[in-house]
C-alpha cells in the first residue's frame, strides 16, 4: 500500500485574485519540481475549494519516504513566501483502497 497526505489549506488571500493565480502558477512551475525530486514521490494534486480554501493530496511509496519529502516541500513553501499566506492542516496514512 502507498502513503497519502491530505492537506487543507486556509489562505489569508482571495485565491480567485491575480495574486492567487500567481501563487498557483508558482506551485505548478516550481513546487511540483520539488516534489518530483523526492524519492518515493508518486503524485500531487491541488484543488481550489473556494476563495480561501485548497485541498492538496500527495501520494508516496511509503511513509518513510513521504514524511521527509513533504517536509522538503514545506521548506520550499516557507522560502518562497507562500507559507506566510496560509495555515495547513494535514491528515496522513496508508492507502487502504484505490482504483
Amino acid at each position: 500500500m502507498t502513503y497519502l497526505r491530505v492537506t487543507i489549506g486556509t489562505w489569508s488571500i482571495n485565491l480567485y485574485s491575480l495574486e492567487g493565480e500567481g501563487i498557483f502558477r508558482q506551485i505548478q512551475e516550481e513546487g511540483i519540481k520539488i516534489f518530483r525530486q523526492q524519492p518515493g514521490f508518486i503524485n500531487y494534486r491541488l484543488m481550489l475549494a473556494g476563495p480561501s480554501i485548497t485541498l492538496a493530496v500527495a501520494e508516496w511509496e511509503s511513509e518513510a519516504l513521504g514524511r521527509p519529502g513533504a517536509m522538503v516541500y514545506r521548506t520550499w513553501l516557507k522560502e518562497s513566501g507562500i507559507a506566510a499566506k496560509l495555515k495547513l492542516e494535514t491528515y496522513d496514512g496508508d492507502v487502504v483502497a484505490s482504483s
